[in-house]
């Protein structure tokens, strides 16, 4: 059959026979140039069939150009050569050499490089003309016929590589992995012998070897197992981390090796990779022959995979010989997680250590601060000694005992394998405890020996190898961080309760303080299940002139006198507070209205009798505000707001105590009806906003405003937030009533710019406003249409409602941060007030809220608090705003402070936006006194630049 037209080794092969038979030729040999390695690999020749006895076998095996001067010079000439055995030149030497006496050279030339060469054997054969129409299209088919074949050798080379991968998973032990590794790789077909050098203790040692052929031969085997000498090409490249390629000629294979193996070519690659090596793999041939780009290639790949088997294999017969080692350590690791105490952790590592030397029982000894003998911690001990252990050792000085001195000494486990022989424990001891050998385990937290466990066996002696005792030395390392971590969490966890009670508690009166009834209150509300509570303010009448008449002390005394009178109306699961000053709280969980109204009662009546202090009887009554839940709502700051409102109600109209309605409103008024017309409201845009001005004390300008919603009701009026607001929250409206307040506050602002007034505006958001990740978004757009500049909004965020999902309040707070928008807490210190999220989010303001500015001029620990707060502010490089100014005597004190903006009634009410530029324009510009001001913040900075001042 005729060859196909696509088989591209039979093309050349056609092409040959048909210039050797035009010209004469008695032998006409393709090379393909292999230029990575600088080799000749003789691929396709035509012999004349008279000449067939003539051939010569140098010509079938590939040859570096160093060993052929004559093709080395068609190469690097790219012209053609002729050579003659009769010649002086290289080329003609190397030609009489290999027995050839005459032969042209002819470059094989592709897109400008030579990608092989032609020979004509003899050269007169060689007809230039005949050479110049053949060479190009024999240049050609080369190509394609090498790459056809380094493809089918590619894809043999990687079944080699694939089965060395299958056969490494599989393996039974190192040497079953190597043996299999080294047959796998004998299997390239360039080489005759591969070979497994693995470092060990810093040297290579010759581990597995295999021939090409399957022959094994013992003497051989034992042979190369022994070697007197290292392998100098496997160690070169040990040491420098790379492939090498070497002949005999060559230092690197001269010598022993060379000689018993009879080496010519070797190729050794590293078996891992650098500076991770596990060893090195050597290919070895018992001819000169140079190793192809493929093989090289496979190689290196090879090593690098097989270093990783190896490394995973040595692991794994680690674990294997440590592996009773590793599941005491692991089970001492699991069962000292939770273990609090160095006499709990004491107890766990007793087991550990009796687990891992086999004996019968084991104790846990403690010294205390004293250095005596304190508690004893025993395992599978009988009643009868453990009775010898308390009146013989308990309350002991444990310098006193031998055995202890030496663990001092040396902090090192102790094996005493004849007890009866030894003289770290008294004789009479052992004898009553029946102890014929026993191990002694220093217990440590860090360096520190907090005392010793001994575990022992009865009756009958041990003895412990090696192997074991490096095991105990090391479960005694692993068994301090165990009592030290045990440690460490009951010194923990006694500082966490003094923290709790701390954080949780008035350290005045000692009942719950302001953060504990936040945290029961919100348990209560948002908690699973629709539970009802409800929440009292209580706040004394006239108690400031109590402070001023007899002084501070004697008001302190009265408010730990008025806690247990209001404690004896509740019941066990009520919980009372004071939330500041002489303001305190109550929390009534699953209470409605008429357990409300009771409580409120009976706390009036239990302040009627009088209070004596220092000999004086004083009368003191009080207002009692109620708000509950969910009539009244279902979020946290709102309860406590209205309860709030409420109690000042009680207060100016002297009723005791009044429960919250909305504007006056019954308490009964439909809630749905309410819903309905607030949608309606946002329909028919009955919603608008007022602004309250913000003051800078230190010039004396209005510098910002505050948009506040306001409710134009047809039938009920004006109405304020807390009325309708709790109802956009829980109704889902409050997303699109907070981005109509926005939009109304940037239209107004950007006409009081416009008109030359450099003004910021203050927006608040709520809960669902900053759950929603479109928000930022939304503001830039809104910005964006009011040509509004961002730094001029200030959105102002609640302490609970940051805590109500902080990974994606935090989301949303970056988003609107990176826009330029400025981000201010409102109502600071009524919350969390924790300093971790001031550091941890992007805030620029502080806005304290108005409870602490309310008795500012006349409550010394309000004043404290205030000004703390200002000083916090400039240490953080804050802005804050003070808000419910309501006196020209309060506004004199924060200026001289060095505060630096406040709002409030004293300052201007809530007004219509379109009352606000007359009230601008029309007031007169106040000259700010000069006071004390609290110290500057460590870099001067341009409020327009910096964060809101």
């Amino acid at each position: 059959m005729s060859p196909s037209p696509y088989d591209a080794v039979a093309a050349l092969e056609r092409m040959l026979g048909r210039l050797r038979a035009s010209s004469g030729a008695t032998r006409v040999s393709a090379f393909v140039y292999e230029a990575t390695t600088e080799t000749a690999v003789p691929f396709r020749q035509s012999v004349a069939a008279t000449a067939e006895g003539a051939a010569v076998p140098e010509l079938r095996t590939a040859v570096t150009l160093a060993r052929s001067p004559f093709l080395a010079a068609v190469v690097a000439g790219r012209a053609p050569v002729v050579a003659r055995a009769d010649g002086r030149r290289a080329p003609d030497k190397d030609l009489a050499a290999r027995g050839i006496r005459s032969a042209h050279g002819e470059p094989l030339l592709r897109d400008g490089e030579v990608i092989g060469m032609l020979t004509v054997e003899p050269a007169a054969a060689a007809a230039p003309h005949l050479l110049r129409q053949v060479t190009p299209k024999l240049a050609v088919a080369l190509a394609d016929a090498w790459t056809r074949r380094s493809e089918s050798r590619r894809l043999g080379q990687a079944e080699v590589l694939l089965g060395l991968i299958e056969s490494a998973s599989k393996a039974r032990s190192m040497d079953h992995l190597l043996g299999a590794a080294c047959r796998r790789l004998a299997e390239l077909g360039e080489v005759e012998r591969a070979c497994i050098f693995l470092l060990e203790d810093g040297r290579l040692v010759p581990r597995m070897a295999a021939y090409a052929d399957g022959r094994r031969d013992e003497a051989s085997w034992e042979q190369f197992r022994n070697a007197p000498v290292g392998f100098p090409l496997a160690e070169t490249v040990l040491r420098t981390g790379q492939p090498i390629a070497a002949d005999k000629d060559s230092g690197l294979l001269s010598g022993w090796w060379a000689d018993q193996f009879h080496v010519a070519s070797g190729l050794a690659v590293p078996l891992g990779r650098a500076p991770d090596l596990a060893g090195v793999l050597t290919l070895d041939s018992t001819r000169v022959r140079p190793f192809s780009e493929d093989v090289r290639r496979l190689a290196a790949a090879a090593g690098a995979h097989l270093g990783g088997v190896i490394e995973q294999a040595r692991t794994s017969e680690d674990r294997a010989a440590s592996l009773a080692t590793a599941e005491v350590v692991r089970q001492l690791l699991v069962d000292g997680a939770d273990v609090t105490g160095a006499a709990q952790a004491a107890e766990v590592l007793a087991r550990a250590v009796q687990q891992l030397v086999g004996t019968d029982r084991s104790a846990a000894y403690l010294v205390d601060d004293h250095g005596r003998i304190g508690e004893v911690r025993h395992v599978d001990w009988p009643d009868a000694h453990k009775q010898v252990i308390q009146q013989r050792l308990v309350g002991r000085a444990a310098d006193e005992v031998p055995l202890w001195r030496v663990s001092t000494e040396q902090k090192l486990p102790v094996f005493v394998e004849d007890a009866t022989d030894g003289d770290l424990l008294d004789a009479r001891l052992v004898a009553e405890l029946d102890l014929a050998s026993y191990v002694s385990v220093p217990l440590l937290a860090g360096d520190r020996l907090l005392g010793l466990i001994v575990t022992g066996s009865v009756s009958s002696a041990r003895s412990w190898s090696p192997a074991i005792r490096e095991a105990v030395r090391r479960v005694t390392l692993e068994g301090s961080l165990v009592v030290e971590n045990a440690t460490l969490r009951a010194v923990e966890q006694l500082r966490v309760a003094q923290l709790a009670t701390e954080a949780h508690h008035d350290p005045l009166t000692g009942l719950a303080n302001r953060r504990r009834l936040i945290e029961e209150l919100e348990a209560t509300v948002y908690g699973a299940g629709d539970r009802e509570c409800a929440v009292l303010m209580v706040d004394l009448d006239r108690f400031k002139e109590i402070n001023d008449s007899f002084g501070h002390s004697v008001g302190d005394d009265l408010l730990c006198l008025v806690g247990p009178r209001l404690q004896k109306v509740l019941g066990p699961a009520d919980l009372l507070a004071r939330m500041g000053g002489d303001e305190f709280a109550v929390l009534l969980p699953d209470a409605g209205m008429a357990r409300a109204r009771e409580v409120g009662a009976g706390l009036l009546a239990a302040l009627r009798d009088a209070f004596v202090l220092d000999g004086m009887p004083l009368h003191v009554d009080a207002s009692v505000g109620i708000a509950l839940c969910p009539d009244h709502g279902r979020d946290r700051s709102l309860l406590l707001a209205r309860a709030d409102t409420a109690m000042y109600a009680a207060k100016k109209g002297r009723h005791g105590f009044e429960v919250w309605a909305p504007d006056g409103t019954p308490a009964s008024r439909d809630r749905l009806e309410t819903l309905e017309q607030l949608r309606t409201a946002l329909d028919t845009d009955q919603l608008d906003n007022h602004y309250q001005p913000k003051l800078d004390l230190r010039t004396g300008t209005v510098v910002g405003v505050e948009a506040l919603v306001r409710w134009n009701h047809p039938d009920r009026g004006l109405l304020f937030p807390d009325v309708f607001l709790p109802l956009a929250e829980q109704a889902g409206l409050m997303r699109r009533l907070a981005l109509g307040v926005l939009e109304r506050a940037l239209r107004d602002l950007q006409a009081w710019r416009a008109a030359g007034h450099d003004l910021s505006m203050a927006v608040n958001l709520s809960v669902s406003n900053l759950q929603d990740v479109a928000l930022p978004q939304q503001v830039e757009m809104l910005l964006d249409a009011f040509d509004v500049p961002a730094g001029a909004l200030v959105l102002e965020i609640t302490e609970d409602v940051l805590m109500a999902d902080a990974a994606r309040s935090q989301q949303v707070m970056a988003g609107l941060r990176a826009l330029g928008v400025k981000l201010s807490i409102d109502d600071y210190g009524t919350g969390y007030s924790s300093l971790s999220y001031l550091r941890a989010l992007p805030v620029d303001e502080l806005k304290l809220d108005r409870s602490f500015v309310r008795n500012l001029t006349s409550d010394q620990r309000a004043a404290a608090i205030v000004r703390s707060t200002l000083q916090l502010s400039l240490d953080l490089d804050m802005g804050m705003v003070v808000e419910g100014v309501e006196d020209a005597e309060t506004l004199a004190s924060l200026r001289a402070w060095g505060c630096q903006v406040a709002q409030g009634y004293h300052i201007a009410r809530p007004m219509p936006a379109a009352d606000f530029p007359t009230w601008l324009t029309g007031r007169s510009t106040p000259t700010p006194r000069r006071g004390r001001r609290l110290p500057a913040p460590r870099a001067a900075s341009d409020p327009s630049t910096q964060p809101t001042a």
